[in-house]
């Protein structure tokens, strides 16, 4: 039996399915594997074992009542009465689950940096792309690869429906598979036919043209790009399948994959009067400090600084 629920646990680790329902599965292998232990239990005391089944029976009862807080966890909304975890967890210092996900992941800094490199947010606005029919394939087929490598999951965030549910009907908006979507491991901005033309894939020998860049802000790129020089700040793989909420429960809806772009921007006085300044001011720094220590001496008492061996021969 034990056998049966450790091969079980062991395969469940290769199928992808929501966080919630693999931990629904667990509570319920684990009732399982307990009501095994009170069946051992049982025949020990009826063979005349009572210290073995005794004790068995006491950690099957202790084993049963975390299956019971587990089951109201995962399968209710409320709180087990006589919970003891948040005793265990500050005994132990260990952290609560909600904590460790809902704390953001730190790299770089606490910094998530695309490969593209750091902008300054205040400089950076939201693009919108117009995609032909022939790159809304290619958007496709780069979730596709996402998908495939394990680095864009479609568990919804591991919300169950009743959570799905509680959501849509606050914000009354849908709820996509995708989460918050996926950053693109390779994305880039070229300027082709005076268009700013974006290519994305998993890197740069797969990638794909998924767009042209229309607006930047609330204003279109034709009309911006004489006054501003702009830069690709990082490119994400949006939409995908969604739920919403229908008449008497969440309903899952086909939708296609979207890039959502985001530009920075610099204006062109940045990129000539005053950058051309700040090189000029920086050039003349240089020189200054380089004619300082260049400069020959012009007196004797001027002459290069004594030295430990020199001082002695004055």
């Amino acid at each position: 039996m034990l056998s049966f629920l450790d091969m079980v646990n062991h395969y469940l680790g290769y199928i992808n399915v929501s966080v919630k329902i693999k931990n629904r599965i667990y509570v319920i292998l684990g009732a399982l594997g307990d009501l095994y232990l009170f069946y051992i239990a049982v025949r020990y005391l009826q063979n005349g074992h009572p210290f073995w089944g005794l004790l068995i029976l006491l950690v099957a009862i202790i084993l049963l009542y975390f299956a019971y807080l587990n089951t109201v966890y995962y399968f209710t909304n409320k709180k087990a009465p006589f919970d003891i975890s948040p005793k265990i967890e500050k005994l132990l210092h260990m952290k609560p689950k909600e904590a460790e996900m809902d704390q953001p992941k730190r790299t770089l800094g606490g910094r998530n940096i695309p490969a593209n490199g750091y902008f300054d947010e205040k400089k950076i606005l939201p693009g919108k792309l117009t995609s032909t029919p022939l790159e809304q394939e290619n958007i496709q087929h780069l979730a596709t690869r996402l998908q495939q490598n394990q680095l864009l999951q479609m568990d919804y965030s591991g919300l169950g429906d009743r959570e799905i549910t509680e959501q849509t009907r606050q914000s009354g908006k849908p709820v996509y598979a995708s989460g918050p979507g996926a950053l693109i491991p390779y994305f880039e901005m070229q300027t082709e036919n005076n268009q700013l033309v974006v290519y994305a894939g998993m890197n740069q020998a797969e990638k794909e043209r998924v767009g042209v860049v229309s607006t930047v802000g609330l204003q279109n790129v034709a009309d911006v790009r004489d006054q501003i020089e702009l830069y690709l700040a990082n490119a994400t793989l949006v939409g995908g399948p969604f739920k919403v909420l229908g008449r008497t429960s969440v309903i899952e809806q086909a939708n296609d994959f979207q890039v959502a772009v985001q530009l920075a921007y610099k204006h062109q006085d940045d990129a000539t009067g005053q950058t051309g300044v700040g090189r000029a001011t920086r050039e003349s720094a240089a020189t200054s400090r380089r004619a300082r220590y260049d400069q020959a001496p012009q007196t004797e008492n001027e002459s290069e600084p004594m030295t430990r061996t020199s001082r002695y021969h004055h």
